[in-house]
């Protein structure tokens, strides 16, 4: 079995193309929304508390991710920390994702930053979605409803297109210029014909 990492900056629209290979049946891991999973682990509570404080926590004792992401998408060595203490947990729970599912052909981990975090040799091969600046940038803000600054403050912390174009395997260029089923449909066939 192949394991196929799928990344792309913020707005790049990896969760399209994620979906469009799920239609063909492919089995997709969504790494952001499995660790959003690990925000209500107790353990992982603890670790934030003793990290953030109490300012982050809601009147529930739920971490509010809208504080700690204000936090962490302003300062780097706040989103390390918090990077350390979920991507362990989101890593090993891949692993046994994957291992449940080792007679399919090839898998999806999709994650905007495998180059960020050192991941790529995890993977056999990956797909890099890229798509212009402006245009990610009115995708996140209708999405998301935020404002531009908020949009900055997340690109900063994520390779420029250019970088992980250059270190991925494939690249689908979501814009208007290009149609994303066919070129998905050309990378789906490749995998499927690896040995």
């Amino acid at each position: 079995m192949l394991k196929i990492g799928l990344t792309g900056s913020i707005g790049s629209g990896k969760t399209t193309i994620a979906r469009i290979f799920q239609s063909l049946n492919v089995k997709v891991y969504y790494a952001d929304i499995e660790g959003k999973k690990f925000l209500k682990n107790i353990n992982v509570k603890e670790n934030i508390r003793s990290i953030f404080g109490n300012s982050v926590f809601n009147n529930y004792s739920e971490v509010d991710r809208k504080i700690l992401a204000d936090i962490v998408f302003s300062d780097y060595e706040s989103l390390k920390k918090l990077n350390n203490i979920i991507h362990p947990l989101v890593e090993n729970d891949f692993k046994d994702w994957a291992l449940a599912l080792s007679s399919e052909k090839y898998i999806i981990h999709e994650s905007a930053i495998i180059f960020e975090s050192g991941l790529q040799n995890n993977f056999d091969e990956i797909i890099t979605v890229t798509a212009p600046e402006e245009l990610r940038l009115a995708r996140i803000i209708e999405r998301d409803n935020v404002k531009d600054e908020d949009f900055y403050k997340r690109v900063s912390n994520q390779w420029d297109d250019d970088k992980k174009i250059k270190m991925a395997d494939y690249v689908i260029y979501n814009d208007v210029n290009h149609l994303l089923i066919p070129q998905v449909l050309k990378i789906h066939r490749k995998l499927l014909d690896c040995k």
